[in-house]
């Protein structure tokens, strides 16, 4: 492979994912910001998880959230507690790893925001339903067709791509944009 055809990918790729981006629903986005803000102000916990790389997301958007906004969030990503997640994947089942962290820890005022590229991963999906069930209002970050996560969350920030990548980086690029608007929002509000 020459220089010319490395470029041409890379070129290829990074035109393709524009495209993928225009392609995100603004309202959709705004609708989780907002939501955010809501859980906030009335001081509830957001809890985040995925796996693999969205697994990578959710920690990432946790980091950032907590070091980037200035303003005090309450977060939790259930998938960097390596211990527990293979404790209860090794003794109860993978498909609890999440939804056995939640039954301690939530509350009407918090939220849940799963992060799943198929919107299918059987865990993500058990631990929604869990949190619907509990009345926590629940974010879903999909991508492909949304999977049953499209339908099941309250929010849905849908990268309609059949393209792992491309969804993982849209999905980090929303962890960013939103935590770049929240930063200036509230840094402003709460002047």
């Amino acid at each position: 492979m020459d220089a010319t055809s490395l470029a041409l990918g890379a070129s290829q790729y990074l035109d393709e994912l524009k495209k993928v981006i225009d392609q995100v629903d603004v309202d959709q986005v705004t609708a989780v910001i907002d939501t955010l803000v809501r859980v906030h102000d009335r001081a509830g916990s957001v809890y985040i998880f995925g796996n693999g790389g969205s697994a990578s997301t959710a920690s990432h958007f946790v980091t950032d959230f907590n070091k980037g906004i200035g303003a005090s969030f309450r977060l939790a990503c259930l998938n960097d507690n390596v211990p527990t997640v293979l404790a209860v994947a090794n003794d109860i089942g993978y498909d609890q790893v999440f939804v056995h962290q939640l039954h301690s820890l939530l509350d009407p005022t918090d939220l849940v925001i799963a992060i799943s590229g198929s919107g299918n991963s059987p865990n993500v999906v058990e631990a929604v339903r869990y949190a619907k069930g509990r009345d926590v209002e629940t974010v879903a970050l999909v991508g492909y067709d949304g999977g049953q996560l499209r339908e099941l969350a309250d929010h849905c920030i849908h990268v309609p791509v059949p393209d792992m990548q491309k969804v993982e980086d849209v999905h980090l690029a929303m962890n960013h944009l939103m935590m770049t608007v929240l930063k200036d929002y509230l840094g402003s509000r709460d002047r």
